[in-house]
């Protein structure tokens, strides 16, 4: 807090020197209201957070104890309501009730808001921007870099054990999926890959969209100076906005009957502020259609502002020429995750150093930096690689070869190609419903869907089932606690990274 205060102090001073003391009172007092929101105070630390989420906790459970459930309820969430939080509206009394009294799901709360609002005022304290710190705040950057060490940390101190006494780290566990960056970029470049050669057996274009935001939701200039159009969006507001607009393009290419697949990719730039990248692929005569319907949501609000024309929208058409969409994308998959094979951003910043920051900027916003759309399932192609063995089914057998060999040419065609309906490809994953340990001691007639965890059960064809093994891995604190017999470690093949994530072995299910 003491260098919030002084950056505060600095701005305080900067404004009076260039509006008046009037304009710097009056910053100073905004600044104040928002640091609090009821009785919470976003400046806490860690400590004091969790003391005010027991609280919290503590409030609901003693102060219901004797009251009916609808009377608990209607208690406990006007105490949640006034920190601006809501709870799906589909969700049982009964287990909104278990989290209102559950410390762990306020502290939850709190800690998301309070660190989301703290970084937007270090944003409006011109902390972040290329001239400061570009795309997240230095504090920012330590807290997710602490944040990470405290999960290896954590991660390095348990261990998965199956029924039949197999064991294995959850380091390990980490380190062979796409939480780990390395195994995450490989898997999307072969997605990528595989995409782009189904395109050409299609003879389809790729093409290459950049939307940005209306000057309203930028909060600096790249020479640190603020922006006078900045309307006090937030970072959320402004990938909000985004989202809208491709959704309402998606509705205009439903509706004149134009199928487009491909991967949308979503960045900071230096300020925070988010914008989009989206690579389409697309038959020939689509193209000028999609480029004029993506070009009209673009700029339909403040599309006549100065630079919107140069910067709002940009559409260039990828030619074998200039290099493969796989090459195209290559930097941007590389800088929004963790820089390798790279020197510099588009800023001049060291690339690591950057996607260091990235990352923790989608990290604080809850993000989805990737998203592939009009292609299968990626969750249906990494159980199949997890599979022991030949399927019974000759043609989910040939699936599951296409996924273990990382060949997504073969895996799309095998499921029907793109822009099939989930419902019309050959094969699909059935999931079971899992109650929650939270919710374990409630009646089941009292639960709705979000006391369940969705737990892969079974492929399925059209003509068969295949069981997908649950070995029934519990967390551990070490490998030989609550095990009858010595346990003995798995000798699986070494994953490689350039596959895109874990084959045949560490398959917690």
């Amino acid at each position: 807090m003491p260098s919030l205060a002084y950056d505060a102090a600095h701005k305080y001073v900067k404004i009076s020197k260039q509006a008046s003391y009037v304009q710097a009172n009056l910053f100073l007092s905004n600044l104040s209201k928002e640091l609090q929101i009821a009785d919470l105070n976003f400046s806490k630390d860690v400590r004091e957070l969790k003391l005010f989420a027991k609280q919290k906790a503590n409030q609901c459970l003693r102060n219901t104890a004797h009251l009916k459930t609808e009377q608990a309820f209607d208690y406990c969430l006007s105490k949640f309501e006034k920190y601006g939080f809501s709870i799906p509206c589909d969700m049982t009394h009964v287990e909104a009730l278990t989290l209102f009294r559950t410390e762990k799901f306020w502290f939850n709360k709190f800690k998301t808001l309070a660190t989301q609002k703290m970084e937007t005022i270090r944003r409006q304290l011109d902390l972040v921007n290329q001239s400061k710190s570009a795309y997240c705040s230095d504090e920012r950057l330590r807290q997710h870099q602490w944040e990470k060490a405290q999960a290896q940390e954590y991660m390095q101190n348990k261990w998965f054990c199956s029924a039949d006494g197999e064991y294995v780290s959850m380091l390990d566990v980490y380190n062979s999926n796409v939480s780990n960056p390395k195994v995450r970029r490989s898997e999307l470049m072969v997605r990528i890959k595989g995409t782009e050669e189904y395109s050409q057996l299609q003879n389809h274009e790729s093409w290459f969209y950049t939307l940005t935001t209306p000057s309203k939701y930028h909060s600096h200039y790249k020479s640190g100076k603020p922006n006078p159009k900045f309307e006090h969006y937030s970072v959320k507001d402004a990938n909000d906005y985004l989202n809208c607009q491709w959704q309402k393009a998606r509705a205009q290419f439903d509706r004149e009957n134009i199928q487009v697949y491909g991967l949308r990719v979503v960045e900071p730039h230096h300020d925070g502020t988010p914008h989009w990248h989206l690579m389409l692929f697309m038959p020939p005569h689509h193209s000028e259609r999609v480029t004029q319907i993506l070009s009209h949501y673009a700029l339909e609000h403040d599309g006549n502002e100065q630079g919107a024309l140069k910067s709002r929208f940009k559409a260039e058409k990828i030619c074998s020429e200039k290099g493969s969409a796989q090459a195209y994308i290559a930097k941007y998959v590389c800088k929004n995750i963790d820089g390798e094979y790279l020197d510099e951003d588009k800023y001049g910043n060291d690339a690591k150093t950057a996607a260091s920051k990235i990352t923790a900027w989608a990290s604080l916003y809850n993000i989805r930096q990737f998203q592939f759309f009009g292609l299968p399932s990626v969750s249906l192609w990494r159980q199949l690689r997890k599979i022991y063995g030949d399927a019974e089914d000759p043609e989910l057998n040939k699936l599951r070869i296409a996924a273990d060999s990382s060949d997504w040419l073969s895996y799309l065609l095998l499921m029907g190609g793109a822009n099939v309906r989930k419902v019309e490809r050959p094969f699909a994953l059935e999931y079971e419903n899992q109650i929650k340990a939270l919710y374990a001691h409630l009646n089941f007639a009292e639960l709705s869907k979000h006391a369940f965890s969705r737990i892969p059960k079974s492929i399925l064809s059209m003509s068969a089932r295949h069981l997908i093994e649950n070995k029934q891995w519990v967390l551990l604190e070490s490998p030989a606690e609550q095990v009858d017999s010595p346990p003995f470690p798995w000798e699986g093949r070494t994953v490689d990274e350039g596959s895109g994530g874990s084959r045949r072995h560490l398959g917690l299910v």
